[in-house]
């Protein structure tokens, strides 16, 4: 039986450190959508895909139903919504 994965941290859970140097995130929305390709979010007034960077060393990696997973200079994490 293969164990479920671990949950990533919320964006509130990083370390102090991290979090620090990440850019201001304010969501403005999503779309979430079976279809990768037809996913969005809005963050900081600019729309972005799957894939996208969205600052430097900061990649929007999924968009999901109620979260989004993103990676900062290697650490995932997810901004719920």
């Amino acid at each position: 039986m293969a164990s479920a994965p671990l949950p990533l941290p919320r964006l509130h859970e990083l370390p102090d450190s991290l979090r620090q140097q990440l850019p201001p995130l304010q969501l403005g929305g999503s779309l979430h959508s079976p279809d990768a390709r037809m996913r969005s979010l809005i963050l900081n007034g600019q729309f972005f895909r799957e894939g996208d960077q969205v600052a430097p060393g900061l990649v929007l990696e999924e968009i999901g139903p109620r979260a989004a997973r993103l990676r900062f200079r290697g650490q995932a994490f997810e901004l719920g919504y």
